[in-house]
């Protein structure tokens, strides 16, 4: 592991990384009051989710298949989303039983004919805001794994600092931050798994104490979401990193055996259980109604002339669904023409002006890119891969394979996810580090304060327009009752 683990900060960089803390909780506060209760990514099933367990007592299970929106949902009241493991849930479920007292404030034709009491509205809206506030938590959690991630592959604690405010400053994080959802908690546990696996690649660590602590961190990002079996891979490196530096044949066994063998022993359970329930491991099967979206198999991208221009099309979406909720920063002719119906007249809101910062954003990344492209042709004329490298390429690479299961699903399995920038939050660090090296590669260190200035700006200036977009045009045209 780096030796440099930035034990000595100055007083400004301190109070830098204070600020842009506060910044994040004021911001994900705001945006948990602008955002109305409901309207997070389907937020009403995942706080049905936490009804379940406490109304039923028990997991959901999915819906028929025959409707597309049930197929993943329990149709029971309150219809709770059944593809999810459940940690996120059970941790939730306490403080739902505590505040609710065995109530649901699900009011649907016929609710006289189910066995439990209506939850009073203002209730109800008091323990959805209490569960956003504890997506905050999660969210300040996985702030200091960044910052401990980060702390570990750079020399200098600059480049930790802009990673750190880039994750923190991020609309799209900010978002999740603020909204009931599972994802914030696959965040948190995708950023501690991969801490314990550079951190376990130090020799200050005891191999046996490295392989324990990744395969516990393994464990509980499997129980957060399907998604994370993505990153499993880390597993196999952590586990190979602590076995090296094991003493003897039998202490490697053993830390290849807890690296392995106790995410199995906490998060394998759901899985079969779900492949005995429904005879798949995956949770969404493959979507029927656009066919001419997707390609049958890897073979036919080869082969079919679809293929370039739906990877483009992924691409393109991927990219800007990244950094915040497409339709917060770029304007669609349809809500447009929506509230021309409701309103008689046109509004684009702060739309050109989001669109403006999301094109220096796309600059920005082809820097990035570019800066990236350097560095590898310096590293071809080398050949020398440095320490700090090794650790950097292990940092990045939980990015390099959500994005890779991202592309193959939306490709595959579901148009719908070429914009799926929120299934690329748990590896956010990992971008932060790849967009980070690029364009300190490319700028040199002379000019990094100012960019880095320059990024958070940018952040900042895209979260006040996505707020302006959502209180003057999304809000009135979706919630206008809010």
């Amino acid at each position: 592991m780096n030796s440099c683990s930035h034990q000595h900060l100055s007083a400004r960089l301190k109070l830098l990384i204070l600020l842009v803390i506060l910044t994040h909780a004021v911001l994900s506060v705001s945006y948990n009051f602008i955002i109305p209760l409901g309207y997070g990514p389907d937020e009403p099933h995942h706080y049905g989710y936490v009804q379940h367990l406490v109304l039923y007592r028990s997991l959901p299970v999915l819906g028929p298949s025959t409707h597309p929106y049930l197929c993943h949902r329990d149709p029971r009241p309150p219809n709770a989303i059944g593809i999810h493991p459940p940690l996120y849930y059970a941790i939730l479920a306490p403080i739902y039983r505590l505040l609710a007292d065995g109530r649901i404030d699900f009011t649907p034709s016929g609710s006289e004919k189910l066995p439990f009491k209506l939850l009073p509205y203002e209730r109800s809206r008091l323990i959805q805001r209490v569960f956003r506030l504890f997506s905050l938590l999660m969210s300040l959690a996985t702030l200091w794994f960044v910052w401990g991630i980060t702390s570990s592959v750079f020399k200098d604690a600059e480049l930790s600092f802009a990673v750190l405010a880039f994750v923190a400053l991020l609309p799209h994080h900010l978002m999740l931050s603020a909204v009931i959802n599972n994802d914030s908690i696959t965040i948190l546990t995708a950023h501690a798994f991969l801490f314990t696996v550079i951190y376990s690649m130090g020799s200050s660590v005891s191999p046996l104490v490295g392989s324990g602590l990744i395969g516990v961190s393994c464990g509980l990002m499997l129980l957060s979401k399907a998604s994370s079996l993505s990153l499993t891979p880390l597993q196999v490196i952590g586990a190979l990193s602590c076995g090296r530096r094991a003493q003897s044949r039998m202490q490697r066994l053993a830390c290849i055996a807890l690296a392995l063998v106790l995410p199995a022993a906490i998060a394998g359970w759901w899985y079969v259980r779900f492949y005995i329930l429904n005879g798949r491991l995956m949770p969404i099967v493959k979507w029927v109604y656009e066919p001419s979206m997707l390609l049958s198999s890897p073979a036919e991208f080869l082969t079919d002339g679809r293929s370039w221009r739906l990877l483009w099309r992924f691409i393109k979406g991927s990219h800007r669904s990244l950094w915040a909720q497409v339709d917060w920063f770029i304007f669609k002719p349809e809500h447009g023409k929506l509230w021309s119906q409701f309103y008689g007249s046109p509004n684009a809101a702060f739309y050109p002006y989001s669109e403006a910062v999301y094109s220096l954003i796309v600059l920005l990344t082809v820097l990035s890119l570019f800066g990236l492209l350097l560095r590898f042709a310096i590293w071809l004329r080398n050949r020398d891969l440095k320490p700090h490298y090794s650790l950097q390429i292990v940092a990045a690479m939980p990015f390099a394979l959500l994005y890779a299961a991202l592309m193959d699903y939306t490709l595959f399995t579901h148009p719908g996810g070429y914009e799926g920038g929120r299934y690329l939050m748990p590896a956010i660090c990992s971008f932060g580090i790849i967009f980070w090296c690029g364009i300190s590669d490319l700028i040199g260190e002379g000019y990094r304060k100012v960019a880095i200035a320059c990024v958070i700006l940018l952040l900042l200036a895209l979260n006040a327009l996505c707020i302006g977009n959502l209180v003057t045009f999304l809000n009135p045209l979706y919630a206008p009752s809010f």
